[in-house]
């Protein structure tokens, strides 16, 4: 499959990264010698300084935080907001914020009576986003409005899916200090692939692989994809022109090695390509996440050996039911709470650490 969008970061030593090191120095040693970062005024000081180091950077949206501030605290000095999808609102964690607990394997029984009202956005306790603000204290609280199902339009529109759910952005404001969200997967149809790939297994051999009938379309996708993700990222920043804005990519599904015997539902040529899906989608997402000047946290590398097939697998197994094997459990193929701590680490590592993609 294309991967058009993957992009190698420079190495520090390799060409072009070593003059530039050397340039920023001496821009900071220029400000040190004329006593700048030590200035009280600290307004037109402050702003030189940040015009200096950005156009070393030449970054998009590129700030730099206060004087003695470090990157985690101007984090949490607001509020934080998260955002997102299934992967963010912690769809297969488990217990899920009350209101947002809706199953839809209730529809299956003939004689429920199918609640009007009902909110599926499964926002767990033990999603991402929870982990972090457990582990830090954020000024102004924090907000999160990630849900499951949720596609790039339900950023700035109602989820009529979902009672009660406003646009994601109604939570964003000058007092954000952190956002942070994963979208893009069900903008990609990935939920549809996946049922369609469990469908050609069951057909068993002979049947044409999820690749070849799949490929193209979400080679296109992606290209679209990462045209609508900067402009949603660029509008994040202006609706939380303060914060730092984190985009978590999304982990492998299978191990890197997969058998056939995985349920009797999925070749492994199926499993391993869904795996270069996650893979061209993250690198997507680096490359509109560097356009747009935010910063990006992959789980790939954190989840090498507990995908799905493996002895500690933090990827939920495929429980299915229901006509035709549809993915009567939403939880099947997202992240459990061992998934979500590990992608809490990386993004706690990113908050105190900068990198960039």
């Amino acid at each position: 499959m294309a991967t058009a969008h993957r992009a190698r970061r420079t190495r520090p030593g390799e060409r072009g990264a070593g003059t530039l090191e050397y340039v920023g120095a001496t821009i900071l040693a220029s400000f040190l010698v004329l006593g700048l970062l030590v200035s009280p005024a600290g307004g037109s000081a402050r702003d030189a300084f940040t015009e200096a180091v950005c156009s070393v950077v030449e970054r998009d949206g590129c700030t730099v935080p206060g004087y003695g501030e470090t990157p985690l605290d101007q984090a949490t000095s607001g509020e934080y907001v998260a955002l997102g999808d299934s992967y963010s609102s912690g769809e297969g964690a488990w217990d899920y914020e009350e209101g947002t607990d809706y199953d839809d394997r209730v529809d299956l029984w003939p004689y429920n009576d199918h609640e009007e009202d009902r909110n599926r956005c499964h926002r767990s306790a033990h999603a991402y986003s929870q982990v972090i603000t457990g582990a830090n204290e954020f000024a102004g609280g924090s907000s999160f409005v990630a849900c499951s199902g949720a596609v790039a339009d339900h950023l700035d529109t109602p989820n009529h899916g979902n009672t009660g759910e406003d646009p994601q952005y109604d939570a964003l404001s000058d007092e954000t200090s952190l956002v942070t969200m994963t979208m893009g997967g069900n903008d990609l149809g990935f939920a549809d692939v996946v049922k369609d790939c469990i469908i050609n297994g069951q057909r068993g051999v002979g049947s044409n692989t999820c690749q070849a009938k799949h490929d193209k379309r979400i080679e296109d996708e992606l290209d679209r994809l990462h045209d609508e993700l900067v402009d949603r990222y660029r509008e994040i920043k202006e609706q939380a022109p303060n914060a730092r804005v984190i985009i978590v990519g999304y982990p492998p599904l299978f191990v890197t090695d997969p058998s056939d015997n995985y349920g009797n539902l999925l070749f492994a040529e199926d499993q391993v390509w869904m795996n270069e899906v996650a893979a061209d989608l993250n690198a997507m997402l680096a490359a509109a996440a560097q356009e747009a000047g935010v910063e990006f946290v992959d789980p790939t590398q954190a989840f090498e050996g507990h995908g799905i097939g493996s002895d500690d697998p933090w990827i939920n197994d495929l429980d299915v039911g229901g006509p035709g094997f549809a993915i009567a459990d939403p939880s099947s193929f997202h992240p459990n709470a061992a998934g979500h701590a590990a992608i809490a680490d990386l993004v706690q590592q990113q908050l105190e650490d900068p990198r960039y993609p």
